[in-house]
């Protein structure tokens, strides 16, 4: 005779079975970062200017504050912020001042300076 065995899932284990069914996505946008690379002199003294580059292809859920929003941070001042954005856990690591771009749903695309980061254990928060 057959058996039936009936398993219990969390929602945290559900919710990959769901994304990969295009039900729901945790992360509809993506972000990529600034990175600046400094001007340099070469051994003829000839000087070479730096180079600014958009990298990174972050998979990322950017919500919208309404109207703007203050929170004190880490370094204890006190911001205004118009987005929170949600990342994975294993993200990069942010530092306040950098420049950031979200693609938006129907390919719209915002530039931030990011006002403040947080790790926590299952996802980082970003303030922009």
């Amino acid at each position: 005779t057959a058996t039936t065995e009936i398993y219990t899932l969390s929602l945290h284990d559900a919710l990959p079975i769901f994304c990969n069914m295009s039900v729901i996505r945790l992360y509809p946008h993506r972000l990529q970062y600034l990175v600046s690379k400094d001007g340099y002199e070469d051994s003829n003294g000839d000087y070479h200017e730096g180079e600014t580059n958009w990298e990174g292809c972050i998979e990322c859920d950017a919500v919208p504050a309404g109207k703007a929003s203050e929170k004190e941070f880490d370094d204890g001042i006190v911001r205004s912020y118009s987005y929170t954005v949600y990342l994975r856990a294993n993200c990069r690591t942010f530092m306040i001042g950098d420049r950031i771009k979200i693609h938006l749903l129907e390919g719209i695309e915002r530039e931030f300076s990011v006002k403040g980061f947080h790790r926590y254990q299952k996802q980082c928060k970003l303030w922009v």
